[in-house]
């Protein structure tokens, strides 16, 4: 069946016949029927137009989602990166730090055997000197005292 339009209502034409209907009636309800359709066309071709424009703004939403998910799994995969980056800076430096506390304590150990040495040589060195210092003292007083038999005279 074709569309008809509200131009085909108010411009259709009936025979006349005889004790037909009042055409003055007739032709207000055609031009209210007309109207009504016209309304009616319009609000759908309104109604159709705000789909289309909701189908849009569907697509651009769903576009914008799809960024925002990419962009967010970007954002997730990069800390993720950051995350085991750090992890693995952080256990370098961890390395680097045990090695050289390791490091610092052999030297420590090194400085003090050292010492304990030094301290070793200069206390055998301080007894040596003492020891002669004594010796001398000794023979020292040896020859100073006054001999038993000198003094007699």
């Amino acid at each position: 069946m074709p569309d008809i339009t509200p131009n085909d209502i108010v411009n259709k034409e009936f025979r006349r016949k005889f004790r037909g209907y009042g055409t003055d009636e007739v032709d207000d309800f055609l031009q209210s029927v007309s109207d009504s359709l016209f309304h009616a066309l319009e609000e759908h071709k309104r109604l159709r137009e705000q789909l289309e424009e909701s189908r849009n703004q569907l697509k651009q939403y769903q576009q914008t989602e799809e960024l925002m998910k990419n962009a967010l799994m970007l954002a997730e995969r990069t800390a993720g990166e950051v995350r085991a980056s750090a992890q693995h800076e952080a256990e370098l430096i961890r390395r680097e730090a045990e090695d050289r506390l390791g490091r610092e304590r052999e030297t420590l150990t090194e400085v003090l055997q050292l010492r304990h040495r030094m301290i070793a040589e200069l206390r055998g060195v301080l007894q040596s000197q003492l020891a002669l210092l004594e010796t001398q003292d000794a023979r020292l007083d040896a020859a100073t005292a006054p001999r038993a038999g000198n003094e007699a005279r």
